[in-house]
């Protein structure tokens, strides 16, 4: 069969399948439900040569664990509705239209940041939005300032207790000799930047990784860096199971490690050819950086084989974070991301996936990044600034 041909009959398919898994949320159709996402999987095939549907259904879903279960279950709760969300944008892992622009985005703009005259120490500025939050307390003010949810899932003002978010105590009690930091790259085979030279790991998220080591262990910190790359397996780039692999190396570390407290996981983003954006901070272009949240919750209910009983600290610290990022270094950060998945951040309240840049930025602005993002985690760490 011709490669047009197949893909005309996979986007058919595909949409056909869309239609029936939607329907998944009234118990009569089950079997509807069933057969549309078995199209999914066997028409995803028409679209990229290389992989097997079931293993690119699993790439959009955050790993091939998510395929084994689709039965979710719970009751139902008050959900924020996606679909008709401004902030919501397509499904992640594809690339949306570049031409839109991207709520967050900083398009060659200059750090509200300023800086004190030894050039190394960046003041705090009141932030008109973090202290309307903070003094407010108001959910839906919450949803519309700091978050874009994705179509995958939905929220509900019961996990989202403003008070709660804000207080969560974060702060890390450093202990010397001890690895309390953990970073690793789930992508880092895969997650290149503009001008990254072909197979230097130096010049992907991992070396990024290796600067943002650096940047903690100069304010105290000791970190393991895992560089690792999880999604090459047998030699080539499958991102599929990269999620399962990943959990697995994170899960030996942890058990090596007892004393890491802090998991992250970096990453770059994809937003298409054509959007270079960057801030400057110290006179430096950085790229700019986006927290994310897994929230195992489909668009009506939690997803059960996907528990996570680390969720309010995952939320309380990637809130945390981005509420003083707004604070000392304006314009450095995107809202903050929720997905519908887990994402292997079940494992500490501390968990976090980062999006530090795009495609479009060049490996300099990626590096210089880390200095700043650093610097933002050592204040929710420490508990000063």
């Amino acid at each position: 069969m011709k490669q047009s041909t197949r893909v005309l009959i996979g986007l058919g398919l595909t949409i056909l399948a869309g239609a029936l898994f939607v329907m998944k949320d009234s118990p009569r159709i089950d079997a509807l439900s069933a057969f549309g996402g078995l199209l999914g999987q066997e028409s995803c095939l028409c679209l990229q040569s290389g992989q097997e549907g079931g293993e690119i259904l699993a790439e959009l879903m955050g790993g091939g664990q998510y395929l084994g279960n689709l039965e979710e279950e719970g009751e139902q709760e008050e959900v924020m509705a996606v679909l008709e969300n401004s902030q919501t944008r397509k499904n992640k892992e594809i690339e949306p239209d570049a031409s839109q622009p991207m709520l967050g985005d900083v398009e060659t703009g200059q750090s509200q940041a300023v800086v004190s005259n030894n050039q190394s120490q960046v003041l705090r500025q009141k932030n008109a939005l973090v202290e309307q939050l903070r003094e407010s307390k108001d959910v839906d003010f919450l949803w519309k300032n700091f978050y874009i949810v994705d179509s995958t899932t939905s929220v509900t003002k019961k996990q989202f207790d403003v008070n709660k978010l804000l207080s969560q105590n974060m702060k890390l009690k450093k202990k010397e000799g001890k690895k309390q930091i953990l970073i690793y790259h789930t992508h880092g085979a895969s997650e290149t930047f503009q001008n990254s030279r072909k197979n230097v790991a130096e010049d992907t998220v991992v070396g990024v990784g290796t600067e943002l080591a650096k940047e903690l262990e100069k304010r105290g910190y000791s970190v393991y860096h895992d560089t690792k790359q999880y999604d090459r397996i047998n030699g080539k780039i499958d991102r599929s199971l990269a999620y399962n692999e990943s959990l697995a190396g994170i899960q030996k570390i942890r058990s090596e490690n007892p004393d890491i407290k802090v998991m992250i996981d970096l990453h770059r983003d994809s937003v298409g050819k054509g959007k270079h954006t960057y801030t400057t901070i110290q006179g430096k272009k950085c790229a700019i950086v986006m927290f994310f949240n897994g929230m195992s919750r489909n668009r009506s209910r939690d997803i059960s084989y996907l528990y996570n009983p680390n969720l309010l600290g995952n939320l309380a610290f990637s809130l945390q974070l981005k509420c003083k990022a707004m604070e000392y270094y304006d314009g450095f950060t995107k809202p903050i991301y929720l997905k519908g998945y887990r994402y292997n951040l079940h494992l500490e309240p501390r968990s976090l996936l980062i999006e530090l840049g795009n495609e479009n930025n060049t490996i300099e602005e990626a590096k210089n990044a880390s200095a700043p993002l650093a610097d933002v985690l050592d204040k929710v760490l420490s508990g000063v600034g």
